[in-house]
This record gives structure tokens, C-alpha cells and sequence, in this order.
């Protein structure tokens, strides 16, 4: 690690926990320093620093602030570490790594796939596979499951990935898992053309289509039904433009269209890597399922239907 190792001198476990209901202030005190370090280390280097780090070293640097994420504190004690005011002040920087990390493994990860003979065993052997693995089983079984009305991930069914990024993973797994066609859509005209390099080394040409644009592209697009991811941003715009566009939809064909939004965001402890979406950003959908996280997986999964 750079400068200080306090992953390994203040290594947090279960057992510091128990009984925490009983004193959350002691649990706070045992969290706090850990989340403090981190951002002080995190913000010697910038961006062009991280980037030129190596990828097991950037990977080992995101396990400390994730080790963090996944205790389980509950929601309560979640809140007062994240209300902290010491906290809260470091938070933009936590999550300004959260999101750099995710950037640059992505294009890691596409750089490996696009110069191996065998891209699906670059693909399944790296070490997140095993999140966005159980982040789309759980959202798929979770759907058929509650039999969620026009969320029906079928392969007679199209999905719209807002925010997809260089390395498309849902959309690769739901393509190789339950074989969903879908529109990746991005804003980035170098994440775009990563993404369809990285869906042609896999074959999945026929299953999964990247455009660029923003979430106002879906007007030009066939789809059934919509995800947006974590990291697409801004929220407020783009559920603004949703709203809009679906209420469209819904005047062309009255009764007849999809008027649910999927979004991935941020619960309890998992929300000091990112802010999660706010009841503002999301006015005039109301949420209808929110579908927890398992095992190491970060997003939590809402699917939110149209006030009309």
C-alpha cells in the first residue's frame, strides 16, 4: 500500500460489532479513523496518479474502503456513521475514488479482454465477476419471483441500460444468463467504442447493441422496459427526461406501455461509496420494489413506477 498499511494494523471484524445496538457510539469510534485514513491517503494521488497505478495495487486500495461498506452495522448505526460530521466531510472524496476506481478497472478489464485469445476466461476470472453475478441473479429471480409487471426479463423483451460503460457487465451477464437482448447507452464516445470492441470479442453482437447519447436517445430506440446504473449521473436530469419520455409513450399508446423505471443505487453502509439516489431526483415515480443486496454485491435495486 502507499505510505501507511492501516488495512492490515486496523483490520475491522464482525465481532467488534456484536452488541453494537447496545453502543453505537463505541462502534462509530472503532469506523471512524478507518474511513478518516482512507481518505487521507486517497487524496494523494489524483486521478493520473491512480490511473498509472498497477491494477492489483488500484484493486487492493478499493478493498479497503469496500471491507468498510459490506460490515454489517445495520441501518441505524449506518446513519450515524455516515451523519458523522467528520464523515461527512470526507464523503465527496470517497466516493469521487469510488467512481475513478470503477473508470479505470473497466478499462483494465476491457484492455485484458481485447488482447487475449479467450476473453470469456479474462471475463469470468477477474475479481468482481462473482458481485455482478449476484447482483443480476438477484435482480432476475427477485422480478420473476413478485411476477413485477412489465419488468419481465425474457428474451421476448428488451432492456435499456442508461450509463452502460466501456465494460457492459449486466448486459453481458443477462445476455450469457438468461439471454435478454439489450441497448447499452453511454454518453462517452470512448466508453462506446470500448464497449461494442468488447460485445464483438465476446459474440454477443446479435444480443446486445451500444449506442451513445444520453438517456434522450431512448426516443429513437425499441426497448421495453429501463435500467439506469449506479454511476450514471445526473439523476435529476435523467429521471426528468424519463418522466417525460415515458408519459409520451404512454399518450401514443394509451394503456399499453411500460411505465416502470429500474435504478440501481446505495443502502446503509454501502452508501459511503456513493451517494445514493434522493427522493427529489426520482419526483414522479413512486417505488413499488426495492430489491436488497446479497452477499458482496453494492447496489441495492429499485423499480419505481410513473405517477400519472
Amino acid at each position: 500500500m502507499h505510505d501507511i498499511n492501516f488495512t492490515h494494523e486496523h483490520e475491522v471484524e464482525e465481532h467488534d460489532f456484536l452488541g453494537c445496538c447496545l453502543d453505537c457510539r463505541q462502534s462509530l469510534e472503532i469506523v471512524k479513523p478507518l474511513i478518516l485514513g482512507f481518505s487521507k491517503d486517497i487524496k494523494k494521488y489524483s486521478q493520473d496518479a491512480l490511473t498509472a497505478l498497477d491494477p492489483e495495487e488500484l484493486y487492493q486500495k478499493f478493498q479497503i474502503i469496500d471491507d468498510l461498506a459490506h460490515l454489517n452495522a445495520g441501518d441505524s448505526l449506518a446513519g450515524m456513521i455516515l451523519d458523522d460530521p467528520k464523515i461527512r466531510h470526507e464523503l465527496p472524496v470517497i466516493r469521487s475514488y469510488y467512481t475513478t476506481f470503477f473508470s479505470i478497472h473497466e478499462r483494465h478489464l476491457a484492455k485484458q479482454l481485447l488482447n487475449t485469445k479467450d476473453p470469456w476466461l479474462v471475463f469470468e476470472s477477474f475479481p468482481l465477476y462473482p458481485r455482478y453475478k449476484a447482483l443480476i441473479k438477484n435482480q432476475v429471480e427477485n422480478q420473476i419471483k413478485n411476477q413485477t409487471e412489465k419488468t419481465d426479463f425474457s428474451a421476448d423483451n428488451v432492456l435499456a441500460f442508461i450509463g452502460c460503460g466501456p465494460v457492459p457487465m449486466s448486459l453481458i451477464l443477462l445476455s450469457r444468463l438468461y439471454k435478454i437482448r439489450s441497448i447499452g447507452i453511454d454518453i462517452m464516445p470512448d466508453s462506446v467504442s470500448l464497449a461494442r470492441r468488447v460485445i464483438a470479442c465476446l459474440g454477443l453482437e446479435d444480443s446486445i447493441t451500444i449506442v451513445q447519447g444520453d438517456e434522450t436517445r431512448l426516443r429513437e430506440l425499441d426497448w421495453n422496459f429501463v435500467l439506469v446504473a449506479a454511476l450514471a449521473e445526473p439523476k435529476i436530469r435523467i429521471f426528468q427526461n424519463l418522466r417525460t419520455i415515458l408519459k409520451e409513450a404512454a399518450t401514443r399508446q394509451p394503456g399499453n406501455h411500460n411505465t416502470l423505471v429500474i435504478y440501481r443505487t446505495y443502502t446503509g453502509m454501502r452508501a459511503v461509496l456513493y451517494k445514493p439516489v434522493q427522493p427529489d431526483d426520482i419526483n414522479g415515480f413512486r417505488i413499488i420494489t426495492e430489491i436488497l443486496p446479497t452477499q458482496r454485491v453494492n447496489n441495492t435495486t429499485i423499480i419505481a413506477q410513473l405517477i400519472e
